[in-house]
């Protein structure tokens, strides 16, 4: 393929924990797929000698400070797709979705800070359809795998003249051992939560109707938010199902619902509007039988505690939020401190979904992944959605601030190279 007429996908905040991996798999598949690299980062010769150390292609590495309007522009300008892995976003990715939609490029990120979703979806979402752009947050363990895999049984239901009921899902995450707090969490995402907490605007953490496009209040579809809302509730208490104790989602259960119940409004579907779907998901903690049983389900009644505590935290004033968010950050692992190495090896995890419809089948679906959910399969399957949206395109659907699984439609096969398998009602999906 004559280079100059290749796809490209340009990366930023390579440096960072997950930016590192992100690196390493784009320059390694990008080939394959017939796209081109290009990083932009502040410090290029950073970027040169991780590639070096690591024994890595180098790839093109442009100066590109995200507060610079010329040189974000001029990066900009020579991609297809924008991977932004440099945040907090809430304070770092304005200018540069600014500069996708003025460049017509495609954007992906990371990020599950809700008021920056918020204003993409109010501010952005016009300019960018008529721009021809996707706008893609929450594209990695936060929201793609739930997104995915809910459009998946969607499709499959619609296959056989059905429509999509119910969504129960439940996430195992299989760690090596000695795994601890240090070894799950950056300092990047820690301080991503704090930027939240400083955001001037104030929102309804956990509204699951938060990102529906053009609300039709009384018209009983998926695009009803009182219909979204009642049918499909965020439910936060642990509880034991399958022999499992149940926690809720982590890291937070509020992040995935809304993406969720936005992809089923802007699905295209043939015949009458889609209708809202019951949508639940959890984090398995272990078997409840034994006698660690009552001990399990008390540390998911304190992640239960946690999280509801951390939705009324978002509610108090800004002053008191930014003071919290100041005093915390100061005892918080910071910014660029993180899992790396030997500690992201090891890991797997499943997502299993129990789906139902409206007109009474019942079936499963099943997301396999190997990886550090966090931070390996996310650096995954970002890339890979991203590389897929260069060399293929997006569909009309997928144009404006959109959604992992609009960008991915229905391309299952393209997880794979990100370590990820979906089976749905007992076949491979991605053949």
């Amino acid at each position: 393929m004559d280079p100059a007429a290749r796809p490209v996908v340009g990366l930023l905040g390579a440096t960072g924990i997950t930016g590192r991996t992100a690196l390493a798999h784009l320059v390694a598949r990008a080939p394959l797929e017939g796209a081109g690299v290009v990083v932009g980062a502040r410090d290029p010769g950073r970027v040169r000698d991780l590639c070096a150390e690591r024994g890595l292609p180098v790839p093109e590495v442009l100066p590109v400070d995200v507060t610079d309007e010329r040189s974000l522009d001029a990066f900009v300008r020579r991609v297809d797709v924008v991977v932004n892995l440099a945040g907090p976003y809430t304070r770092l990715a304005p200018p540069v979705l600014a500069a996708c939609v003025a460049r017509g490029a495609h954007y992906v990120d990371l990020t599950g800070e809700a008021p920056l979703v918020l204003r993409t979806d109010r501010d952005l979402h016009a300019p960018a359809r008529a721009a021809g752009v996707a706008i893609v947050h929450t594209a990695g363990f936060e929201a793609l795998p739930a997104d995915v895999l809910v459009d998946a049984a969607r499709r499959a239901a619609a296959a056989r003249g059905e429509t999509l009921r119910g969504a129960d899902l439940v996430t195992t995450v299989r760690t090596p051992p000695g795994t601890g707090f240090r070894d799950a969490v950056s300092g990047g995402t820690v301080q991503s939560l704090l930027e939240v907490l400083r955001d001037p605007d104030r929102w309804r953490t956990g509204d699951v109707a938060a990102r529906l496009p053009d609300p039709a209040p009384g018209s009983g579809t998926a695009a009803d938010p009182d219909a979204v809302r009642r049918t499909s509730p965020l439910r936060l208490p642990p509880r034991v199902a399958g022999g499992q104790v149940l926690a809720p989602m982590s890291p937070l259960a509020a992040i995935n619902p809304p993406v969720v119940h936005r992809t089923q409004a802007l699905s295209p579907v043939p015949g009458a509007p889609a209708r809202p779907v019951a949508f639940r998901e959890a984090m398995a903690v272990g078997r409840w039988a034994g006698l660690g049983g009552p001990a399990r389900l008390a540390a998911a009644t304190g992640a239960s505690g946690f999280q509801a505590l951390a939705g009324l935290v978002t509610r108090l004033p800004r002053p008191v939020r930014s003071g919290l968010a100041d005093a915390l950050s100061r005892i918080l692992p910071a910014a660029g401190t993180g899992p790396q190495g030997d500690v992201l090896t090891g890991w797997s995890w499943t997502t299993r979904g129990t789906f139902t419809t409206h007109e009474g089948s019942t079936f499963g679906a099943v997301l396999e992944a190997r990886g550090n959910p966090g931070y390996g399969t996310t650096a995954w399957l970002v890339v890979e959605l991203a590389l897929r949206m260069a060399v293929r395109g997006v569909p009309d659907a997928a144009l404006g601030s959109s959604t992992p699984a609009l960008a991915l439609d229905g391309d299952l096969a393209a997880l794979v190279p990100a370590r990820v398998r979906i089976t749905v009602d007992g076949r491979p999906a991605d053949r």
